[in-house]
């Protein structure tokens, strides 16, 4: 499903072009033009390239996450979205405290696992809620501390094998310390990654475009695919304003997956769009 093109900047550019050319304003106009010329060529592939094909009669896993980012969301809204889409995983990264308890019953039929900041047992203040309505395994806040403190790791039976999952919760680089401590995050999600088997994948709110170097650097140094690749750019921050709203939400997988559905859903309540992603076995 393809959902929020990212069409806003591309406008925006246009509107601005035909402005500077009424007002004959050359220098104006050619930057425009450049502007809207540069987003297609960062747009284009994400639509013009085919998705990574599947094996036939691959066994399908629906896997999804809300970066919360402790504000209240809307818990029973959100349990309706996860019965309606049938997620077999869901997780919320940084939940209000108070809203635990509230997801948790949210959504009858899915069990319920929480994680706190550090390894080991589950601290009294929750990072990350796990909800799945398939068996789990090994959900814990993975050891390397890089990873940051909303990490979340496990794995999920498939009928063609297990699939190994990190959720992870970055740092907004909003000054050069945060950027740094993003990158650290993004860097241990990488050496987490060369870690497993093909069948894996890295989802969460990264605070990077699929243009910037800190995700192309995830990619490379972790052996990861794109699952924008084919179903165009879902974008899903911030869901306050549409004119600069962009991908950050991501869902990266090992050589031994492929995404077969792809899309954006409600925020509730949080500045986020929810992520969902359907991956199988790749051919």
């Amino acid at each position: 499903m393809v959902s929020n093109f990212p069409v806003q900047l591309a406008v925006v550019a246009l509107l601005v072009a035909i402005v500077e050319g009424l007002l004959r304003a050359p220098i104006g106009f050619a930057v425009a033009v450049l502007a809207v010329v540069l987003n297609a060529v960062v747009v284009a592939p994400t639509f013009t390239a085919d998705p990574y094909p599947v094996a036939p009669h691959a066994a399908r896993l629906t896997i999804g996450h809300l970066n919360a980012q402790t504000r209240g969301v809307d818990a029973d809204a959100l349990g309706r979205y996860l019965t309606a889409g049938a997620f077999d995983v869901f997780v919320v990264l940084d939940p209000l405290q108070s809203d635990v308890a509230r997801i948790a019953h949210a959504a009858p039929g899915y069990r319920v696992r929480t994680t706190g900041s550090r390894p080991g047992p589950a601290s009294d203040f929750v990072r990350t809620v796990v909800l799945s309505r398939i068996p789990v395994a090994d959900v814990a806040h993975p050891p390397d501390l890089g990873l940051g403190p909303s990490a979340v790791s496990f794995t999920i039976p498939n009928g063609d094998g297990p699939i190994q999952a990190l959720i992870i919760g970055t740092d907004s680089p909003t000054s050069p310390t945060r950027a740094r401590a993003r990158d650290r995050t993004l860097d241990a999600a990488a050496r987490w990654s060369t870690h497993q088997t093909p069948r894996r994948i890295v989802m969460g709110d990264f605070n990077a475009t699929p243009w910037s170097p800190a995700f192309h650097h995830l990619l490379t140094a972790g052996r990861l695919d794109n699952s924008l690749r084919g179903f165009g750019l879902q974008v899903s921050w911030p869901t306050a304003t549409f004119l600069v709203r962009i991908p950050i939400d991501h869902a990266v997988l090992g050589s031994g997956l492929a995404a077969v559905d792809r899309g954006t859903g409600p925020d509730f309540g949080s500045q986020h769009r929810a992520l969902r992603v359907i991956v199988a076995t790749r051919a």
